[in-house]
């Protein structure tokens, strides 16, 4: 028996659909492995190093059960600003709300902004909430850089003008 052209025209929709199954998936897990080439942590290596349930008599307390490597990342918030604060709406894709939002998290300077670390970057991100994306898209360090130099014509050459006010 010989494929008619409505199978084949079935054939050819599942293979589009599989191609396109397969590219969702690859781009997820590209996307969820960490960065600056270190391998992603293997769960079920961690569960096994980890002992089973009642193997220990006391309980832990939450603070011993968190992970190590959040605690290894110095806080990128301060509990208030060093001096005054400086005006985030300066940089591209702050406004009002994000400025307020990250000053209620502890991010007051350039400075800060400009010295992140990509774990402590992560650690800002996750709390952005529908801002989330923004510090890499809007390219936050590298404008923080400049106007924590006051390198105004380098901020100009490199992200356009800063606008009347400034």
């Amino acid at each position: 028996m010989t494929a008619g052209p409505p199978d084949l025209l079935l054939l050819a929709l599942a293979a589009v659909v599989a191609a396109v199954l397969l590219a969702v998936v690859l781009v997820r897990r590209m996307s969820a492995a960490p960065r600056g080439g270190r391998p992603a942590p293997d769960p079920a290596a961690d569960a096994a190093s980890r002992p089973a349930a009642g193997a220990e008599d006391a309980p832990q307390s939450a603070a011993a059960e968190a992970p190590d490597a959040g605690a290894a990342v110095p806080s990128p918030f301060l509990p208030a600003p060093e001096g005054a604060p400086d005006d985030l709406r300066r940089i591209k894709g702050i406004g009002p709300k994000l400025a307020r939002r990250l000053n209620e998290l502890g991010v007051f300077h350039y400075r800060q902004i400009a010295a992140w670390t990509p774990e402590q970057l992560a650690l800002v991100d996750a709390q952005l909430g529908p801002f989330q994306g923004r510090p890499l898209r809007d390219q936050w360090q590298s404008q923080a850089r400049f106007l924590a130099a006051g390198d105004i014509r380098g901020y100009e050459a490199a992200h356009g003008r800063l606008g009347p006010d400034d």
